[in-house]
């Protein structure tokens, strides 16, 4: 069977071996006293165990899940569609029907008010979603915005669909939550094995001794992070 080099599971598959060859690596270099740590030593794999949910949990992983329920409702019920010929025909009249328009007017209006009570509650004189600083440094706003803006997006989206028709009933936004994470699972299992990989590397101070700085490190995690996530979304885009 001929390997597609372009699906993600493919490089998923990649990363897992590197993951796995990085093991190895740690460990000869540990039996040669470099200067790295080995991780199939017992710290070392305590190391792994205690520490694959948390880096999980400090990625980009579970703010991409929550971004995407909301986004996913958006999507199914046409609300971006929408909007999208809102702004190339301003009159609508050629392109929306009238329930579409009233629909789109009536779910912009609650995203518009939406966002003002996000705002007032954050900077205006109550400040409930800043920090005990008072700024918006670790504040809830900070934060709970990947929450703050799924949530808008659903509820958008939700209106939208429930007003224009598209959604029969309130259990069909809730199922149109898990569209779009269905379409990306791939890459959250891609994304999984390459947060552990960094981080390992990182553990491992391979980084160190191949004279890696942050800034290098940065590099390489938006590289084989966010690269596919773009293109895994170009891709699901340009087939709706």
């Amino acid at each position: 069977m001929k390997i597609n080099k372009c699906d993600i599971y493919y490089w998923t598959y990649v990363v897992f071996v590197l993951y796995i060859g990085l093991m190895i690596c740690s460990w000869i270099g540990g039996l040669y006293e470099l200067p790295v740590r080995n991780m199939l030593s017992p710290e070392g794999i305590r190391w792994v165990l205690q520490s694959m949910i948390p880096n999980v949990e400090n990625s980009l992983w579970l703010v991409l899940f929550v971004l995407t329920m909301g986004v996913g409702v958006c999507m199914e019920s046409g609300w971006f569609q929408a909007c999208w010929f809102a702004v190339r025909s301003l009159s609508m009249t050629s392109v929306l029907s009238r329930k579409r328009r009233q629909a789109l007017l009536l779910s912009s209006l609650f995203l518009l008010v939406y966002v003002l009570v996000i705002l007032f509650a954050t900077f205006s004189r109550y400040e409930i979603l800043l920090g005990v600083t008072g700024t918006l440094y670790h504040s809830p706003f900070y934060i709970g915005m990947p929450f703050l803006v799924s949530l808008g997006m659903g509820l958008t989206g939700g209106i939208y669909g429930l007003a224009s028709g598209k959604f029969r009933e309130v259990s069909d936004v809730f199922r149109s939550m898990s569209v779009l994470p269905v379409t990306m699972v791939g890459y959250f299992i891609y994304l999984f094995w390459v947060v552990q990989f960094l981080t390992a590397f990182h553990y491992a101070c391979f980084d160190t001794w191949l004279g890696l700085v942050n800034v290098h490190f940065d590099v390489l995690y938006f590289i084989i992070c966010y690269i596919p996530l773009v293109i895994i979304l170009l891709k699901h885009f340009s087939r709706k």
